[in-house]
């Protein structure tokens, strides 16, 4: 979600008050794009999570990462 269709995505839906979890390779992409999420709505809750997912581990420490928050999983 650090472009694109991704991007626009977490932007809307923060927009509409939904907590978003961007999942992002590039942690510095992902920061500007929270940013720019926050300066249009700055009451949004966006939460920022690194993986790449040519690496199984690194799955798997966003898997346990995401668990570990004890947030629903409602549109993946």
């Amino acid at each position: 979600a650090t472009s694109g269709i991704g991007a626009e995505t977490a932007r809307v839906l923060a927009k509409k008050g939904v907590r978003v979890v961007v999942g992002a390779r590039d942690m510095k992409k992902a920061m500007k794009v929270r940013e720019k999420i926050q300066e249009e709505s700055p009451n949004a809750e966006v939460i920022l999570l690194e993986i790449d997912l040519s690496s199984l581990a690194s799955v798997k420490r966003f898997c346990s990462e995401f668990l570990a928050l004890d947030l629903p999983l409602n549109i993946l």
